[in-house]
């Protein structure tokens, strides 16, 4: 019976979550306008440009990553900050 209760409220929640064409609906923040910022170890900024969501942002990070031969364990970090209200930066996401 317990089987059966978590299979009827994986269920609820599965369809409540999905939007009209039974897609799980984006995320807040993979559907806003974000600046990407990628940090050296040693504090350096380089600004890696404008696009939509922070999922594109990260792959952008981690692509100018790969380019310079950094990989995950190295020492380097980026941020997104969503370009709203007239700021480049107005909020951090990640």
């Amino acid at each position: 019976m317990g089987v059966r209760l978590v299979s009827i409220l994986a269920l609820t929640v599965l369809a409540t979550a999905c939007d009209d064409d039974g897609l799980l609906p984006l995320s807040e923040y993979d559907s806003i306008d974000v600046n990407a910022y990628f940090y050296f170890g040693d504090g350096r900024e380089v600004f890696l440009g404008s696009t939509i969501g922070a999922s594109s942002c990260g792959d952008m990070a981690y692509g100018y990553a790969a380019q310079h031969g950094l990989y995950r364990g190295d020492d380097w970090s980026y941020i997104c900050c969503t370009i709203e209200r007239g700021s480049d930066c107005y909020r951090k996401i990640r």
